[in-house]
């Protein structure tokens, strides 16, 4: 399976949260391509979780696959709206785009109108627009006489391969993480795993981390790991620097594991898996936060893939990094079945 056309069929498709039932059925399909016999089910609000293998330890793995996006607040007239962030949304990177909305029906495209800079007041020129002042024109498509309140969109953009094996797109946050789920699986074909993967595609995670919740209750693993995506550009002068091309970066911190980080990064060192560290002081920021937690608690690591101008439509990814991660992951759940074993029968 080729990485890059993987992360570039995930990346077009739309899947705000509440909507990642866009993007479940390529999913699917790609599991169901490297193992046909997989057992696909959705649990709890719809998460899509994989399992593959029957045996002890149980070992899951979770990426949230929604994206974020905006949605129509108010219907103004026969040809404008007014829209709202789902999730963390900046709304300087909506400005002069065109927008891909859902409706009942079909899907409609808008744009979000900017008045030239020769026409600006001077005083004007300098400020960042807010979401008060942002409408979206949708007489291109029809007007708004299809929209209604509640119909969410995306910035309407799709996925261009750069120099030096780079995708730049919307939603890599997290896509990427479902790339990397995907390969872990693929990797895992070659090696003699005796334990049960479980892979959990969440719904989500943008407006709260409300799918991981349910899934980690629902499956119960003796271990997890949450494959997020993370910051790989320039970070305050008292933090490690991440870069992309540099693999995959292991969380440590509160929220994870300590036995499971040092599992993870002995996995890379013995593979020669080059991999980069990041420290949670608090939370992660990641599903791990609820992971963790979940029942009477769960063995829990992150790991994250670097990327660049994150909740843009333009993030970018070094599909190096997706592979080595992928790598990683599947080396972590034969390692660790492995050692599973080696006790049961101590």
């Amino acid at each position: 399976m080729d990485t890059s056309t993987l992360l570039k069929n995930l990346s077009n498709t739309f899947g705000v949260s509440s909507f990642e039932n866009y993007t479940f059925p390529l999913i699917e399909k790609e599991l169901k391509s490297i193992s046909p016999d997989i057992k696909l089910e959705k649990v709890g609000i719809g998460n899509l979780v994989a399992t593959y293998g029957n045996e002890s330890p149980k070992i899951a793995f979770f990426a949230h696959v929604d994206e974020i996006g905006i949605v129509i607040s108010k219907i103004v007239d026969d040809h404008f709206a007014r829209i709202s962030p789902v999730g963390g949304v900046d709304p300087r990177t909506l400005v002069g785009k065109r927008v891909l909305f859902k409706t009942n029906n079909a899907e409609k495209t808008g744009v979000i109108g900017f008045l030239a800079p020769h026409l600006q007041k001077k005083e004007d020129r300098e400020k960042s627009p807010s979401f008060d002042e942002l409408f979206v024109d949708f007489s291109i498509s029809g007007g708004t006489s299809s929209i209604n309140v509640g119909d969410m969109g995306v910035i309407q953009v799709q996925a261009v391969e750069l120099e030096n094996g780079k995708i730049s797109n919307k939603s890599l946050d997290n896509r990427v993480g479902a790339a990397v789920l995907i390969k872990s699986l693929e990797y895992l074909q070659n090696l003699k795993f005796e334990g049960q993967l479980m892979l959990s595609f969440n719904k989500g995670e943008e407006v709260g981390l409300v799918g991981a919740q349910g899934s980690a209750y629902h499956l119960k693993p003796d271990f997890a790991i949450v494959i997020d995506v993370t910051f790989g550009e320039k970070l305050p002068e008292n933090v490690e620097p991440i870069k992309l091309g540099e693999g995959p970066v292991i969380g440590i911190g509160t929220t994870v594991t300590r036995s499971v980080f040092e599992e993870l990064t002995k996995t890379a060192k013995n593979n020669n898996i080059k991999y980069q560290i990041e420290t949670f002081t608090r939370g992660s920021g990641t599903e791990a936060d609820v992971v963790q937690i979940s029942s009477t608690g769960v063995k829990t690591g992150v790991v994250s893939v670097p990327i660049l101008n994150m909740h843009s439509p333009n993030e970018v990814v070094d599909v190096k990094d997706v592979e080595e991660s992928a790598k990683l992951l599947s080396l972590f759940a034969l390692n660790t079945s492995l050692t599973w074993k080696g006790r049961r029968k101590s």
